[in-house]
């Protein structure tokens, strides 16, 4: 089942101090009201795309969806770009988030993670001990 990643679920991810940085910049920049939209909306296509890109991927027709591996990679990909939209420095830490998370998207348009593959979305299943039985031998 893959999730819809909107403002609002980004938004809900922020610390506490993001938050309040936003809510600033949109006051100081009232042009800025739905950049985040627009971020969003931008990342996540770029991700549907590498993901409709590779053949084994089962994609889900909702737009503006993701697949669970793809959100936390999305999510830093898009605080990224806002914080830089909004001048904001990154600590060490969010930088290495944002390094991962464009080699995990490079991954996916190389078709080397299978991010949306049917292997990947389905539900793990117990196979039973005799199915194995021809390794034990």
């Amino acid at each position: 089942m893959w999730n819809e990643v909107t403002a609002s679920s980004i938004l809900s991810a922020f610390s506490p101090s993001l938050t309040a940085d936003y809510q600033q910049w949109l006051v100081d920049n009232p042009g800025k009201v739905g950049r985040l939209d627009e971020i969003v909306d931008m990342v996540v296509g770029e991700f549907r795309a590498a993901l409709e890109s590779n053949p084994e991927t089962v994609m889900d027709t909702t737009a503006g969806t993701l697949p669970p591996s793809c959100l936390r990679h999305a999510s830093n990909i898009i605080i990224f770009q806002l914080k830089g939209e909004m001048e904001q420095t990154l600590t060490e830490a969010e930088n290495a988030a944002a390094i991962r998370a464009d080699v995990f998207l490079r991954g996916i348009w190389m078709e080397s993670i299978p991010a949306g593959s049917a292997a990947v979305t389905q539900t793990p299943s117990y196979a039973g001990p005799h199915e194995f039985q021809e390794f034990a031998q």
